[in-house]
């Protein structure tokens, strides 16, 4: 009974975390949008940070690049937080190890896998930006960092093996089961 109430309140939580993972996506479209279209009054981050418009083309390729890394990292997260959410109602307690919970398993970490290594490219990159075209890394500087997600820690690398690994487990889980039911 006490289970049952704590996976119901996950399932609340997943739900909100998910809500809030398109929010923060559809606000970084907002943002990078107006900085396109109205460079002049994005600028109140940094005052000294060069405009988009003020870039040569070469330039601006390399900034997309980075802006097209961290909406891929958002498009992630908010696949990685419906596939959780998904997870979670379709668990059943009295039967937890099926085939379509072992795969949404494997998917999630699939999904958590893709999320640091796009995480880990984007960083690098932007860090490249930063010492090698100081003009970019202004750029990229005035962009908030909690908008771009590069977060390349390795939490999302410990948690895809994590997740991967109870997806294994409950396959194998699957395998004993069907097993045992047709052993009678």
């Amino acid at each position: 009974m006490k289970t049952e109430r704590v996976l119901s309140l996950l399932r609340i939580v997943a739900w909100v975390v998910y809500i809030g993972a398109i929010i923060r996506a559809v606000l970084m479209t907002v943002v990078i949008v107006r900085s396109f279209f109205l460079p002049e009054k994005f600028n109140f981050l940094n005052e000294n940070a060069a405009t988009m418009d003020s870039l040569p083309i070469n330039q601006s390729g390399m900034v997309l690049l980075v802006v097209s890394l961290s909406f891929s990292i958002m498009v992630l997260y908010i696949q990685l937080w419906e596939k959780v959410k998904n997870l979670l109602t379709e668990i059943n307690l009295n039967n937890p190890f099926t085939m379509q919970v072992a795969s949404q398993l494997l998917n999630t970490s699939y999904v958590l896998l893709s999320i640091w290594i796009i995480s880990f490219i984007g960083k690098n990159y932007s860090h490249y930006l930063h010492k090698r075209v100081p003009e970019i890394g202004s750029v990229v500087r005035s962009l908030d960092p909690d908008l771009t997600g590069f977060d390349a820690s390795g939490v999302y690398l410990l948690a895809a093996g994590i997740v991967y690994i109870i997806a294994q487990v409950f396959r194998r889980g699957v395998e004993l089961q069907q097993e045992n039911e047709l052993t009678i």
